[in-house]
């Protein structure tokens, strides 16, 4: 399949990349300096930008008759009061994915958005509700709405404290996280598992519709 991928660019999404490349797919990354990303076979590779609709478009339109039929986001949201990088880029994503008869897309989240939150560490929740990063979850928590009001086969994963480790056997904690007790999500997970979760979303049935917490 062809996907499309948002935050082809950073530290995940250059793994998904690699790791989607590997088991056969063809990707089209949207990312704002196409210099900054190396090239690669099956790659292919469109400048622009996820809150600007008609980026997005030109990017489902980049392969004349090879429309991407899924779509993969590990972007990230700032932390600055009032932003909606997330939200933007999903509004327009739904949009678009409609348009063009797509249904699938998986999102990179963390533990803590939605439903989670009464689940990770007090120091986390602290942080959350006290400090800017909360912006950057209030921010998930509404891509969270966007994608459950959307009607498509999402699947937005939320994966533990990010680290650099080797891709490692996944534990899945249901939408919620419960039962990782007072350290939770502390050992985290490596971001090459979670970007082979995220391929794993996109060519399976098995999470849709579905927020899993995840944990190496």
């Amino acid at each position: 399949m062809r996907i499309l991928i948002l935050g082809g660019n950073g530290q995940t999404g250059r793994l998904v990349i690699d790791e989607a490349l590997r088991r056969g797919h063809k990707i089209t990354a949207l990312i704002r300096n196409p210099s900054a990303l190396p090239a690669k076979k099956g790659l292919n590779i469109v400048k622009g930008t996820p809150v600007e609709p008609s980026d997005i478009e030109s990017a489902f339109n980049a392969v004349p008759g090879d429309l991407p039929t899924a779509v993969i986001v590990t972007l990230s949201s700032p932390k600055e009061k009032g932003t909606r990088v997330m939200s933007d880029a999903h509004e327009n994503l739904v949009a678009a994915m409609k348009r063009h008869g797509v249904s699938k897309i998986a999102t990179m989240a963390s533990f803590g958005v939605g439903s989670s939150f009464a689940n990770i560490t007090m120091i986390m929740r602290w942080a959350i509700s006290h400090t800017s990063l909360g912006y950057s979850f209030a921010d998930h928590d509404h891509v969270d709405e966007i994608l459950k009001k959307s009607g498509l086969k999402f699947v937005i994963l939320r994966p533990a404290r990010l680290t650099m480790a080797k891709k490692a056997p996944v534990q899945f904690l249901g939408d919620d996280g419960k039962g990782l007790g007072v350290f939770a999500g502390l050992g985290g997970i490596s971001r090459a598992s979670v970007a082979s979760c995220l391929v794993d979303a996109v060519e399976k049935s098995t999470w849709d519709r579905s927020t899993p917490v995840i944990s190496n």
